[in-house]
């Protein structure tokens, strides 16, 4: 058996609020069924990476801690710093930009359903960045 790819499905309570969010914060095209609101489903794609949209109930858990994330996404050739300050303007960064031990830079963000996104990326020049306190 050859699995060729893995995608995250999601359940959230708004299909086409998140499809929006997922366009506007990370550049994801929506294609929602029905096609009409309110939509039940949604394959969100950007490049290679797919995420998927169930409308229901997101699990109910206590807040996350930092390095709980639910989706990771690695990034390549992005303006990583300037991504990291435009989310932390806009209220969304749920962990700081660190510097890992294997070698990229991280920092998390937090979706409309309370789900936990880390964005990574390696960066040449992370030699400022603090570690994590873990």
């Amino acid at each position: 058996m050859t699995i060729k790819q893995a995608i995250p499905l999601l359940r959230v309570t708004d299909v086409a609020r998140s499809i929006e969010w997922y366009r506007e914060t990370l550049g994801f095209v929506g294609d929602p069924f029905p096609p009409t609101p309110p939509h039940a489903f949604a394959i969100l794609r950007h490049a290679d990476a797919e995420l998927m949209l169930r409308r229901g109930s997101p699990p109910v858990r206590a807040t996350p801690k930092p390095y709980d994330w639910d989706v990771y996404l690695r990034l390549e050739d992005s303006p990583f710093r300037e991504a990291f300050a435009a989310f932390s303007a806009r209220g969304i960064v749920a962990r700081r930009l660190e510097r890992m031990f294997y070698g990229l830079a991280e920092f998390e963000i937090t979706d409309p359903d309370g789900y936990v996104i880390c964005l990574s990326q390696m960066l040449e020049d992370a030699s400022d960045l603090p570690t994590p306190a873990f």
